[in-house]
């Protein structure tokens, strides 16, 4: 029986030193998809965590997609990382979503999400403090920028001196490639870096999270590894130089997910972390294969029944 590829989501604390060590850091929470194999319409993924840090709160964003839906974005959050609130959802669309990269600039908070169905790199804004909806503002990078191509993927901005730097992937022939586009405000008009495409590599070239910045101040990229299969690691990139004309990179260090620990046996494809009560606070996915046996049963027999109305059917 075909086992369906699942995510789920471990956050963990400790200290600047230990974060790129995984085996060092203690555990804070786990979120787990739907885990009983006789689940209907099971929700097959929780992945791509991002953390934010608002009012004293840490904030969870996430995907959450059960297996028969496109995603959703759902949030949770804490004040002293113990007690969470209930899981919300904080933007639906009748596309897939994934990857909620949340940020502030100005006074606002805003979102971009992964919106590749639909082709375009969005912006969203919070209605409120409280981050629990976020609405449309304004398309950043439209799907006819690059040759034509549709499918923007894993979107994020970092500002720096002024400058918006927009980073994301698009796939050609199983091959991840990482545009960077620049503007002057974070609406835009947004244009594509001399540099761009940054790198072409189904191990490197796409995102697993935001740019980061280290103890000694060292901007970081994490690269998902889909090399030979989706997002099976995430390895870690030191950006030497970035400005409006000029783009340097270089890998430091590669396989940052742990496969020898159980949870993340199969891998995993994000990897971001911010400070909060004086602690450094990793989010992280990981991948798993799971199987849906009376789901599995179920899907056949809807199958059979839509073959045999069609068949009888006089129109």
């Amino acid at each position: 029986m075909r086992k369906i590829e699942c995510f789920k989501i471990r956050l963990l604390a400790g200290e600047m030193s230990q974060i790129w060590n995984i085996e060092q850091l203690h555990i804070i929470r786990d979120i787990y998809f739907d885990r009983h194999p006789l689940n209907l319409n099971p929700v097959v993924i929780v992945a791509d965590p991002f953390l934010f840090v608002h009012h004293n709160r840490l904030f969870l964003f996430y995907e959450e997609k059960r297996n028969y839906s496109n995603g959703v974005l759902k949030m949770t959050c804490t004040e002293d990382l113990r007690e969470w609130t209930e899981p919300v959802m904080v933007l639906e669309e009748p596309f897939h979503l994934s990857y909620p990269f949340v940020f502030e600039d100005e006074g606002y908070v805003y979102m971009i999400p992964e919106t590749g169905a639909v082709g375009d790199i969005r912006l969203y804004k919070a209605d409120d403090d409280t981050l629990e909806h976020f609405s449309f503002f304004r398309t950043l990078v439209s799907k006819d920028v690059i040759d034509g191509e549709v499918g923007y993927a894993d979107s994020s901005v970092f500002k720096r001196e002024g400058i918006y730097y927009l980073m994301s992937s698009i796939e050609r022939a199983h091959v991840n490639y990482t545009y960077l586009f620049t503007a002057s405000s974070l609406v835009g008009p947004y244009h594509e870096h001399l540099c761009s495409p940054l790198c072409c590599s189904a191990k490197l070239g796409r995102n697993a999270g935001s740019l980061l910045t280290d103890s000694n101040g060292h901007l970081l990229r994490v690269a998902q590894d889909c090399e030979y299969r989706y997002g099976d690691n995430v390895h870690l990139l030191q950006i030497d130089e970035m400005s409006k004309e000029v783009y340097k990179e270089h890998l430091i260090r590669e396989n940052l997910i742990p496969t020898d620990i159980p949870f993340y046996c199969e891998g995993g494809h994000q990897y971001n972390y911010v400070f909060f009560h004086g602690k450094c606070i990793l989010a992280t996915d990981a991948k798993e294969y799971r199987t849906y046996s009376f789901y599995r049963m179920t899907h056949k027999m809807g199958l059979v029944f839509h073959k045999l109305f069609k068949k009888l059917s006089p129109f």
